[in-house]
């Protein structure tokens, strides 16, 4: 051999080193990677899931599909959390991979205010959206209530924006949700209390329910109904409806004789105030004691009416 063929031989040699370096050191670490993959170490050892209610921790893992078991890096967490988030009733996802190989889920639900039934079940949303009723979703028809009607899509989105201001846990002792249209409020609606007692609302003063048990509670006379005053904010009992069937229903008047009609030209009913016993309350002349109005024709109830009355403020 010459030695310019030498020379190029052991120089060929020489830089071919790094590259079966290279490969060497690649291979070994795909042969880690392997036995790593294999191992227990590799694996989902348990999963954590936080601020659920409504939906099951299971359904939550098959929604994200992290199972103990799975290969722990494998699990990335903003793909998770988009896979999540893509289910209806999951407003937030959160989820993180933390020491021991644990997997922590942190789930933020939609409001559920009720479901009710049109071409297909659904589930309301309090931010005016729906969820197709699914069997993972079965157990959430046993907390809230009904609805009936509101299938217009204004009415719709009108009833969650107000339910949105109703605590869940008074929502979830609500059964049934119907349209109920008084003759003074096209608008009204009647709820019924898992108690067998009634709210009857609307849009404006649906909030006023979360103070329902409060007024309930002081009832002597449990068929009353409650209901509240979205500008003096307060709740109230009265007579219901449909226990004044034979009764007509008595309007406030104009000096000219028409009726008074408020700001969303609603007519506006005459309503009475009720003693402690449940009776209409009288002056001294034995007549019915009215709740005033407001120039905007808006109810000014007296929150201390019965204290009054009893010391004889308005006899």
């Amino acid at each position: 051999m010459k030695k310019n063929e030498f020379d190029e031989s052991n120089t060929n040699l020489v830089s071919s080193i790094p590259k079966l370096l290279n490969w060497g050191i690649l291979f070994s670490f795909l042969l880690l990677l392997i036995a790593y993959g294999f191992s227990s170490a590799s694996r989902v050892k348990g999963v954590v899931i936080n601020g659920t209610h409504y939906l099951d921790a299971s359904y939550i893992e098959d929604v994200a599909n992290i199972h103990e078991g799975s290969i722990f890096f494998c699990n990335i967490p903003f793909l998770k959390e988009m896979k999540l988030k893509k289910d209806p009733l999951i407003a937030s996802a959160s989820v993180k991979l933390t020491s021991n190989n644990v997997i922590s889920i942190t789930i933020q639900e939609k409001k559920a205010i009720g479901y009710r039934y049109e071409d297909t079940a659904e589930i309301l949303l309090s931010d005016n959206t729906k969820a197709e009723l699914k069997s993972a979703y079965l157990d959430i028809i046993a907390s809230v209530p009904l609805i009936e009607g509101f299938t217009d899509k204004e009415q719709t989105r009108l009833l969650c924006k107000a339910f949105d201001a109703v605590d869940q846990s008074m929502i979830e002792n609500i059964a049934q949700v119907t349209q109920y249209a008084l003759s003074y409020d096209d608008q009204a609606m009647q709820i019924q209390m898992r108690n067998g007692g009634y709210f009857l609302g609307n849009y404006q003063n649906l909030d006023k329910l979360n103070d329902y048990y409060e007024i309930y509670a002081k009832l002597n006379d449990k068929s009353q109904c409650i209901s509240g005053d979205e500008n003096a904010n307060v709740a109230y009992s009265f007579v219901c409806p449909w226990n004044e069937a034979d009764t007509v229903t008595e309007y406030w008047t104009n000096e000219d004789g028409s009726i008074k009609e408020n700001q969303y030209g609603d007519k506006i009913a005459k309503h009475y105030y009720i003693d402690e016993d449940g009776n209409p309350a009288t002056d001294a002349s034995g007549n019915k004691i009215a709740i005033p109005i407001d120039d905007n024709g808006s109810e000014v109830i007296d929150p201390n009416f019965n204290r009054n009355y009893a010391e004889g403020y308005y006899a």
